[in-house]
């Protein structure tokens, strides 16, 4: 073979594209627009009352080997898992919430298409090594199953809309079911005796202000309740915070 045809051959060999500029395969492109299973779909309860819905982690990787195959992607930890300590607690009853959290930046890259990257986080609830061994997995979990949601909506994407809400059949509805009456009546009692309050006073306290007993009351006057019982407390936490910031300032 002479140079010109050995040239034109490597010319012709560089022009073909590799299988990682091909771009994604029509099989891959048509799962990925179907609409998602919502027997995948999670749901739990925010603290400010809202649902929200949600993919777990296992269910994001069992849709990326579904649709891209097991060993057409893989998952890579960027910069290792950084933790950063704070203390974060409830505005309204000053309960601690967490001491810390865990950050992790992933990059998912599926052949045939552009690197995926996002970062994710976990908080740290309590100071135990359990703790600590979750959230630090959990904003790995995290990271992955942000970047994997840009691929869209088999990922879970149109979930953070929140213009959409999927209905979900009743057996995949998982999380913090909403708060019943006795659970209320209990959140009284809990918080009154973090005041200083007996639970007689209390419930002399509760005929007083609804002229009925605890166990009578509606749901919505078991949260008035709480959230004034919520709110004293929230004044006694800032007022103690004030003074101790006030000595501070005097030494």
């Amino acid at each position: 073979m002479g140079w010109p045809r050995l040239l034109g051959s490597l010319m012709a060999w560089r022009r073909t594209p590799s299988h990682d500029d091909a771009g994604l395969s029509r099989r891959t492109l048509d799962l990925l627009s179907e609409p998602l299973n919502t027997d995948l779909v999670c749901e739990r309860e925010a603290r400010d009352g809202r649902t929200i819905q949600y993919l777990e982690g296992w269910a994001a990787i069992h849709q990326a080997n579904r649709i891209f195959g097991p060993d057409h992607w893989a998952a890579e930890l960027v910069d290792g898992v950084s933790y950063h300590p704070l203390r974060l607690t409830d505005d309204v009853t000053g309960e601690q919430l967490a001491t810390g959290v865990y950050t992790a930046n992933v990059r998912v890259t599926v052949r045939g298409c552009l690197p995926k990257t996002d970062v994710g986080c976990a908080f740290v609830r309590r100071e135990t090594p359990e703790d600590h061994e979750t959230a630090c997995k959990g904003a790995v979990t995290d990271a992955t199953k942000r970047a994997l949601r840009q691929f869209g909506d088999q990922f879970g994407n149109r979930l953070y809309d929140k213009h959409v809400r999927l209905g979900l059949p009743e057996a995949t509805r998982t999380g913090a079911p909403k708060k019943g009456a006795a659970e209320m009546r209990r959140r009284v009692l809990h918080l009154s005796e973090r005041l200083g309050r007996t639970e007689e006073n209390t419930l002399r306290w509760v005929r007083e202000r609804y002229e009925s007993s605890l166990d009578e009351l509606s749901d919505e006057q078991l949260a008035d309740a709480v959230r004034f019982i919520s709110g004293q407390l929230n004044q006694r936490t800032s007022a103690a915070h004030e003074r101790r910031n006030g000595h501070s300032a005097v030494a």
